[in-house]
Order: C-alpha cells, then sequence, then structure tokens
C-alpha cells in the first residue's frame, strides 16, 4: 500500500462528481470538528469519500455508508517521517498492529538494520512486507552500510547499489548520511554516493556546529535528527536544514526543544527514530508526542503539522498529510486536542486493520566462531571506560579504571573477531546479558559480571539463532527470539513486548538501572555517534576517529581459530 494507488482520470472525474453532489460518497464523515493543518484552524465540517480519496469538505453530501463524528475532532493520518521499524523487534505486520490504533497510517522506514545484515535484499523484504500491513510504509535508502569504515556487518553498499536501490518502488530518497566525517573530508566513496542521490537526502550531524555544519548543509544534505539543544535546532533551521525533532526510546529531545517549536519554524518535523514495543503499547507512538507538544504549549494544529503536512512535504508525497480534496483518506479521529485518545483510524477511507503475512526472511542468525570458547576477554590497561547514559546515545569518555561492568562486542558473521572494555552505568552485578541487535552492523553485544558469565550468554543467544538472552551462571533467565534476520519478531505485540519486559525485569534482578536497557545496549557499537563505541576490532574514540586499542592475544585467538 502507499506508491503503487495513484489514481486513473475515471477514478479523478468521479472525485470531481462527488464534490458537486452529482453523484454519492463512499463514505460521509459527518458532523465533525475538522483540524485543518494547512491553515491552522479547527471547524466544523463533514468529510466526502469516494475511492479512498478525499472528494470534498463541507456540507450537504449524501454517501452509502456515513460515520457519525458527534464533534469529535478529524485530523489527517499521523507520519512518521523517521524511523527504525526494527528497532520495535516488530516485523512490518506486527509494528502496524502497534502504531495503526494510535493513529500511525504512514511511515518512512530507514531499513538500514535488516540491510546492514541482509544488503538490498533486506532493503525488498521491508518494502513487500509493508504492503501487506495495513500501513503504508515507505522507505530512505540507507547511504551507510556500513556506517563508517570501522564497522564491517553483513553487506556493503556502494555507489552502484545506492543507483539501484534508488529506482525501488516506494524509496523517497536517500537515508541520514551518518558518515558526516566523510562528507567533510571529501572521501571519494562517500561522495559517490552522494552524486546517485538527486531527490532528497536524509542528514545525521550529531554534535556538528559552526563551520562544519554549514560544510556538512552545503554538501546538499536536506534535514537532521541529532539536535539536543535549543541552539542546536535553531543551528539547523537557520543552515536550511529541515529540522527532525527526535523522541524515541533511546534518545528523548522534544522536551529541550519545544521552545524552538513554539517559535512555529516552517520546516520542522517529529520522528521517533528508535522507539521499543513495550514503550508504543504502554505510551504510544506520534499521538504521545502530541500530547506533550500541546502540554508544552503549541496550539493543537501546529503539533498535528509536525506529524502531518510537513513530513508530507518533506518527502514529497503531495497527496497525504491534509484533510483537503484529492487527499488520501487516510484520518484520525481524535476525543480532543489534549490527550489525543483516537477513536477511529482510516486508511484510505476504511477502519485501518494491521496484519497480513510477513515473507519469509532467509539468514541472519549468529556465528561467534571457535575461538569464543577459549577467549579471555582482557581490557588493555589504560583503556577508557565507556559512560552510558540511560536516556541517550551519546556515552561519555570516562578514566580508566572507573568501570562498573565487563562490555565485549563480537562479529556474528562467523569472522570470529571480538574486543572488550569496561562501561560505567550499567551496573550488572551477576550473570550477563546477549543481543544481537546492535547498531548498525548487528554483531553481538554482551555485557557481565564477568568473562565466563559473558562466554555462556554468548552460547545461549547462538543457540537462540538471535535475539536477547539474560543468564546467570550458565541458567537462561530471560530470552526474547528474534528470528527475522535476528532483529524482528512475527508475534503478537503484546508478546513480543512480554518478552522485553522480561529481559529488562532479569536484569533488573542482576543489578542494571538502565529503564530500557535492550534499546540503550542497541547503540553502544554505533560508530558515528560521540564519543566511545566498542566493535569487534576494538574500542573507537568517534571525536577523535580513531580505535584507541586492538584486539589482544586471547580475541585474535578467536579470527584466527573461524
Amino acid at each position: 500500500m502507499g506508491f503503487t494507488d495513484r489514481l486513473n482520470t475515471a477514478e479523478r472525474q468521479r472525485l470531481v462528481r462527488v464534490a458537486q453532489g452529482q453523484e454519492d460518497a463512499d463514505l460521509l464523515i459527518r458532523g465533525a470538528q475538522l483540524v485543518n493543518v494547512l491553515t491552522r484552524e479547527v471547524y466544523r465540517a463533514d468529510v466526502a469519500v469516494a475511492d479512498g480519496r478525499i472528494a470534498s469538505v463541507g456540507e450537504g453530501y449524501h454517501a452509502a455508508e456515513v460515520l457519525e463524528a458527534r464533534g469529535a475532532y478529524l485530523a489527517p493520518g499521523f507520519i512518521d517521517a523517521h524511523i527504525h521499524i526494527e528497532s520495535s523487534l516488530l516485523t512490518p505486520a506486527r509494528f502496524a498492529e502497534a502504531v495503526l490504533p494510535r493513529g500511525t497510517t504512514t511511515v518512512v522506514a530507514e531499513p538500514h538494520e535488516v540491510v546492514n545484515v541482509l544488503g538490498l535484499a533486506g532493503l525488498h523484504w521491508m518494502l513487500e512486507a509493508g504492503r501487506s500491513s495495513g500501513l503504508r510504509v515507505y522507505a530512505s535508502l540507507p547511504s551507510c552500510v556500513p556506517a563508517s569504515r570501522f564497522e564491517q556487518g553483513g553487506a556493503i553498499l556502494r555507489a552502484p547499489d545506492i543507483r539501484e536501490g534508488l529506482q525501488v518502488p516506494g524509496v523517497l530518497g536517500l537515508a541520514e548520511m551518518m558518515n558526516y566525517p566523510g562528507v567533510l573530508s571529501l572521501d571519494p566513496e562517500v561522495w559517490a554516493i552522494l552524486a546517485e542521490a538527486e531527490g532528497r537526502r536524509d542528514g545525521h550531524a550529531a554534535g556538528l556546529s559552526g563551520p562544519a555544519l554549514q560544510a556538512y548543509a552545503a554538501a546538499g544534505i536536506h534535514s537532521d535528527h541529532e539536535a539536543v539543544t535549543p541552539e542546536e535546532a535553531r543551528e539547523r533551521l537557520r543552515a536550511g536544514l529541515w529540522l527532525m525533532v527526535r523522541e524515541g526510546s533511546a534518545a528523548r529531545n522534544l522536551e529541550a526543544l519545544l521552545p524552538v517549536l513554539r517559535e512555529r519554524p516552517r520546516r520542522a518535523m517529529l520522528v521517533s527514530d528508535d522507539v521499543g514495543v513495550d514503550e508504543l503499547l504502554s505510551l504510544g507512538h506520534l499521538d504521545r508526542l502530541m500530547r506533550a507538544c500541546v502540554a508544552g504549549g503549541l496550539h493543537p494544529a501546529d503539533a498535528l503539522a509536525l506529524i502531518t503536512c510537513n513530513p508530507a512535504d518533506y518527502w514529497g508525497l503531495p497527496d497525504l498529510g491534509a484533510v483537503a480534496p484529492g487527499y488520501h483518506a487516510d484520518l484520525v479521529l481524535l476525543r480532543d486536542l489534549t490527550g489525543f485518545e483516537v477513536l477511529e483510524t482510516l486508511v484510505a477511507g476504511v477502519p485501518a486493520q494491521g496484519g497480513g503475512i510477513t515473507p519469509a526472511l532467509p539468514g541472519g542468525g549468529v556465528t561467534l566462531g571457535s575461538g569464543w570458547a577459549s577467549a579471555h576477554f582482557e581490557v588493555p590497561p589504560g583503556l577508557p571506560v565507556i559512560g552510558v547514559r540511560p536516556d541517550q546515545i551519546v556515552t561519555d569518555h570516562l578514566p580508566a579504571g572507573s568501570g562498573d561492568t565487563l562490555m565485549v562486542v563480537a562479529d556474528r558473521y562467523g569472522r570470529g573477531e571480538f574486543s572488550a572494555c569496561w562501561a560505567r552505568g550499567l551496573q550488572l552485578e551477576r550473570g550477563a546479558v546477549a543481543l544481537s541487535v546492535m547498531h548498525d552492523a548487528h554483531h553481538v553485544i554482551l555485557a557481565g559480571a564477568g568473562p565466563e558469565q559473558v562466554r555462556q550468554a554468548g552460547w545461549a543467544l547462538e543457540r537462540l539463532g538471535g535475539g536477547a538472552v539474560v543468564v546467570e551462571d550458565g541458567e537462561v533467565l530471560a530470552a526474547l527470539p528474534l528470528p527475522y534476520a535476528g532483529l524482528m519478531s512475527d508475534g503478537r505485540p503484546e508478546d513480543v513486548a512480554a518478552q522485553a519486559s522480561a529481559i529488562t525485569a532479569a536484569l533488573q534482578r542482576l543489578g542494571c538501572a538502565l529503564p530500557y536497557p535492550i534499546t540503550t545496549l542497541s547503540f553502544l557499537g554505533l560508530t558515528v555517534i560521540p564519543s566511545l563505541k566498542l566493535t569487534p576490532q576494538g574500542l573507537l574514540d568517534v571525536n577523535r576517529w580513531e580505535l584507541l586499542d586492538a584486539p589482544g592475544e586471547g580475541q585474535l585467538s578467536g579470527l584466527q581459530d573461524a
């Protein structure tokens, strides 16, 4: 659904007849308070729908079916302009089940998780799975696979692959250009990729300011979702970038950036980026961001524009994002404009229903290599410690000797590489956790109270085939199987959320105080987010753009024996 449903002339002419009262509509939504995000007004109106499109907004229409709004508020369906569906741990069909009741009708997926594991086959799978999900699923094409020269995942996309991927129906543009050092240093491979993308080029400029940000914008990048302070947000807007305000499970920037949104910038939108299934079910999706915006002083129509017409404009989706003639009848009926309780979600003029058959996705298991059995997981003397922040994906550069938990990152693709460091903030006093969701290469990240606990967790995850496990003294305390590329489950959202919650509860019993440990752990190896990140090849100082160590003899034995 979403990118093959263009109207032909006969269908367009039917809209014209319905709008003039010459023919009955298929559906009439009567007595609604319409939130017009184009004019920022709220007023009473009826909406006539024909062939899945809005024919007219006004009064006096007739239809085969009438939906009595009874004064409820009618808004366009919500659009998430930048989201990694895989971070929900759900397949697109199951993700749709979770977000359609919350008013989300369209997403622009950035599938670099599954693409890092499986290459362009992962992109095709994401779009195919999206077509049967009940949700409009578009995609932006991952630009950094791997994310940087310090990552080696399951695939590599070079300029010819980018050229091919941009031709796939449903792909709207180039996804976040995370390799900003490559952009600024005029790296030939990075610029070959940029040259292939003539349309939208999504950005990712964590920490950039001043001349570096100006240069990044001059390279033809159009947006950024990494602003964490009002000053950073305004600087991006002044540089001509679209501001994506991120509020997800791993990074929460909305509260800090509300002062900028209250200034009503033209080029702004809200995105979730990465959000866990448990949070989707308990707190909501874009609907909860609406509650926060209105509570923070935004007019409801201004807030709704951030998740409707603005993202549609940004991605070049002219028939989405407003309640107006000719637009898709993707609509949300709301009880009020403070709590944003969704009474009904319509996609193409019919009640939205998530689900559908998820296509098979071969590959994506976990292979640690034979050297795992004899690895010592030694941390080189004097190595800095990764400081973990509970609600951010950036980390701190802490002095050696200040760590509280052993951390290991192991290659999952059979190359047998792994390295170790200390982290502070995980506070695992006993046992260990292993996870095959680790941005962006999706190796295995492990954390535990000691080497043997880490080894046992790795073996447990390998047997599981991917997902998350918590162990103590060889006993599995909790497990979350993710059979789709080691990233996603096709289980009911409630069941997957329960399994994820069991992982969190087990970790908390072992001493970990992180509110969303799966999400936080999954970012501790992402090499394009400051300050320190762990890779199978060693600890990376992102700010200095260099490895601080190389795997020791014990780790190298895994590579040699693999």
